[in-house]
């Protein structure tokens, strides 16, 4: 069995540990898992077992110098991304229960720098797609290579990893798919403040990319 290395790439709570699960399933099990990881620890696999790395909130020359990096030793790496509204609904929930301890003053600058790297043509996984489509979970499943043919199932576990989901903990493990992932922004909607931290080019980027337009 050939060892490999896999990288995945993101801001908190944007699907991240689920989507890791879900890969290392499908590609069979047996591999080591790394959370919180960061630059100095993407290296290709050794020890004889293959790894998967999920590497959080890198500033941007960081993140481009990673994924040089993966290119270079032939690792699997993308950079995932959710939809703005649920993403800062659900990074805010995580601040407020403390189950989230990356603090920044404005949140959506780095998820925009993000943004607009997958815009650019870098290889993204679009959370929100692989949360709902099936057909795109089956088409990302051949793209990797799956040895575990789930023929698009849905990812019904909800990791245990900082504390679950920011809403739901780990009360729907099991049943993810009941989870009102793509709603969260409904929490903070009423609040005229909240709905203006949304700016022109956040918006036209969460259009691009997600097919969201505004939602209120």
């Amino acid at each position: 069995m050939s060892h490999r290395s896999c990288c995945q790439f993101g801001l908190p709570r944007s699907g991240l540990y689920a989507v890791g699960d879900w890969y290392v399933n499908g590609m069979g099990g047996g591999w080591q898992r790394h959370y919180g990881g960061g630059l100095d620890d993407v290296r290709p696999a050794n020890n004889g077992v293959s790894c998967f790395l999920t590497v959080e909130a890198l500033v941007q020359e960081r993140l481009q110098r990673a994924l040089d990096s993966c290119r270079s030793f032939g690792a699997t790496s993308w950079i995932q991304l959710r939809d703005p509204y649920n993403w800062l609904a659900s990074l805010q929930c995580g601040l407020a229960k403390g189950t989230v301890i990356w603090r920044i003053s404005d949140p959506l600058i780095p998820w925009k720098e993000y943004a607009k790297r997958c815009d650019g043509g870098e290889n993204w996984l679009n959370y929100n797609r692989w949360f709902r489509q099936t057909e795109y979970r089956r088409s990302l499943a051949r793209d990797f290579g799956f040895v575990v043919d789930r023929d698009g199932d849905a990812w019904r576990g909800i990791p245990s990893w900082a504390g679950g989901s920011s809403f739901d903990g780990l009360r729907c493990d099991g049943r993810a798919q009941e989870m009102a992932v793509t709603e969260r922004y409904l929490a903070f909607a009423g609040d005229p403040a909240w709905r203006n931290r949304f700016d022109d080019e956040t918006i036209a980027l969460a259009e691009r990319l997600f097919g969201l337009s505004r939602p209120w």
